[in-house]
């Protein structure tokens, strides 16, 4: 319980400040799948399991100097653990075909889960849909016997505008 209320403490920070951002356009769903490649003394870096989740997207975000920060929320399985993540997004660099952005998030992933990244956001033309290859740090306080691990992974997350 004392994990929740933290959890809801650090949401409720971010909640008020929320403004909804023009170049957001709106919600987006999206399906996440990956695979770990490094990973801490927790695991064999020979027996991974796949991350497979689903990503919201919301139309909301907090301009932060000359970045524009997105609210995304995101429910996985990664890497055996179930996992549960409020996610900020802000991209850093513009191509033709979509930005280059990094990531951070908070939840719960077998205790406090913490992740970490960045992605390049494909814009599929003429189509509401955007790939997104990225590389993401995760860490974990209580998926080793309450201690905690780590690993990072490869993986794509494809969205589609609603």
């Amino acid at each position: 319980m004392k994990r929740v209320s933290i959890l809801l403490i650090i949401a409720a920070l971010f909640v008020g400040p929320l403004t909804a951002q023009s170049a957001l356009k709106g919600y987006t769903v999206g399906i996440n799948v990956g695979l770990p490649v490094v990973g801490g003394a927790y695991y064999d870096n020979t027996d991974f399991e796949p991350v497979f989740g689903i990503v919201i997207g919301t139309p909301y975000g907090l301009p932060l100097g000359p970045f524009n920060i997105g609210a995304n929320v995101g429910i996985e399985s990664a890497n055996g653990l179930f996992g549960l993540f409020a996610i900020a997004n802000a991209s850093v660099f513009e191509t033709p075909n979509g930005p280059i952005s990094v990531f951070g998030g908070v939840g719960l992933l077998e205790g406090l889960g913490i992740i970490g990244g960045a992605s390049y956001d494909y814009a599929i033309p003429n189509q509401p849909i955007v790939a997104k290859p990225y590389l993401r740090g995760n860490l974990s306080t209580g998926a080793a016997n309450d201690e905690p691990t780590y690993w990072i992974h490869l993986g794509v997350m494809v969205t589609y505008a609603l």
